[in-house]
C-alpha cells in the first residue's frame, strides 16, 4: 500500500486484489477530482471486475454526475469484498 491511486489501482491488476480508499470527513475535504481521476480509474476498476464506491451513498463512482470541472469526491476502489467492506463500516 503506498497511498497513491495510480501505484495501488497498479497492484490491484497485478495481485488481482486489494483496495484504495480516500474518504473524506468533516475536517479533510475531498482531494480527487472526480472528472480526471475518481472516475476514469473507476471505470478501468470496474470493466475488470472490481467495485467502485462514492464515498458517501456506497453506489459507483461511475454515478455520480459531473458538476463541474473541478469537482472533488471520495472514491473506494478495488476488489468486491473489500469495497463492500469500506461500505459497511463508512457509509452506513
Amino acid at each position: 500500500y503506498t497511498g497513491g491511486l495510480v501505484p495501488d489501482v497498479y497492484q490491484q491488476f497485478t495481485k488481482g486484489q486489494g483496495v484504495f480508499s480516500n474518504p473524506t470527513a468533516g475536517g479533510s475535504p475531498a482531494k480527487l477530482r472526480l472528472a480526471f481521476e475518481a472516475a476514469p480509474f473507476g471505470l478501468l476498476v470496474e470493466k475488470a471486475g472490481g467495485k467502485t464506491s462514492d464515498g458517501v451513498t456506497g453506489g459507483s463512482i461511475l454515478d455520480v454526475q459531473i458538476n463541474s470541472v473541478d469537482q472533488r469526491t471520495a472514491l473506494c476502489l478495488g476488489s468486491s469484498d473489500e469495497v463492500d467492506r469500506f461500505n459497511e463500516f463508512v457509509c452506513t
